[in-house]
């Protein structure tokens, strides 16, 4: 039982760090340049195509010139650990709501997860812009506020922007796959696969990994884990009106199932016995209120905490 319940907290710590730092992980400096694969190749289709091409390309300039934005994360586990004869599920939601304002930069999430036991934790996090170039996060815990100093890199999970930006590459060979009704809007569906050198890219750019630090893994067993975590679905939808990209989702399941048994087979024997399943891990990003958000106010309850430290 105890070690069942250690190894639950562990590898629970793990999936929530993973998939949080997901959200915007990806390389936020390289939007794609090229144009998404079509499946419509025939000579007949030609113009088709070319009208495919110029939602994906105009959606990709739009955002680079936009002012504000809101975006809604939800990301859903459901997993399954059994040790020592004995097995235990769990669910946990994680729901993220932003609102994000650009020159300068300002940013404001409310984050609630929900491990299904009744308990939700909920965090405030407003961000801005320093003259250096760093930001100044303000985090409230549900009982107080507590501010520090950090990188625009450690900054991208809280802004909507960047977070979808940051998924719409060249290099997941995007595919057309027709369109679909997204929050009654229509919207042109591209599906692509994040593999190999990206994946890991991703992977490493993420802080989760010092979550790894807790399981006894040093740097090389890590790199050495990640090179072959086989390939991450990735849908994205662009509203065909507007051009601008109002949805993506991942389905990290394969994923972190691969993940997860490369941890506990370099355990040995300390994890002997033991399973960990991901029966679900869904993640998407939904972006709405595109230049129409108002001005984001720091509350003075956390300007004072900031200033009191």
């Amino acid at each position: 039982m105890k070690m069942r319940n250690k190894f639950l907290a562990l590898f629970l710590a793990v999936s929530m760090s993973f998939t949080a730092s997901a959200c915007g992980s990806a390389d936020t400096n390289k939007q794609s340049e090229g144009k998404p694969a079509t499946e419509n190749t025939a000579a007949d289709k030609d113009e088709e195509k070319e009208s495919d091409v110029d939602v994906y390309a105009a959606a990709v300039e739009k955002m680079k010139d936009i002012s504000s934005l809101n975006g809604k994360m939800l990301v859903e586990m459901d997993m399954k650990i059994e040790a020592n004869g004995e097995s235990q599920t769990m669910s946990t939601t994680t729901a993220m709501d932003m609102s994000c304002t650009y020159n300068p930069t300002r940013l404001k999430a409310d984050a609630t997860i929900d491990a299904g036991d009744g308990n939700q934790l909920k965090t405030s996090v407003y961000a801005e812009a320093a003259e250096d170039g760093t930001f100044t996060m303000y985090m409230n815990n549900g009982s107080e506020w507590q501010s520090q100093s950090i990188d625009a890199a450690d900054i991208a999970q809280y802004d909507a922007a960047s977070n979808m930006t940051g998924y719409m590459q060249d290099s997941y060979n995007f595919q057309d796959a027709g369109t679909e009704q997204v929050d009654g809007k229509n919207a042109r569906k591209y599906t692509g696969v994040i593999t190999g050198d990206d994946m890991r890219k991703t992977m490493m750019s993420t802080g989760a990994l010092n979550s790894l630090s807790n399981l006894g893994m040093d740097e090389s067993q890590v790199e050495t884990m990640i090179k072959d975590l086989g390939e991450l679905p990735i849908t994205l939808w662009i509203d065909e009106a507007e051009m601008y990209p109002i949805k993506y989702e991942m389905d990290m399941t394969s994923m972190m199932n691969s993940l997860m048994s490369g941890i506990i087979e370099s355990m040995g024997d300390e994890a002997a016995g033991l399973t960990f399943e991901y029966t679900k891990v869904k993640m998407e990003m939904t972006c709405s209120d595109f230049n129409a958000v108002d001005e984001i106010t720091i509350p003075e309850e956390a300007k004072t905490a900031a200033s009191a430290a």
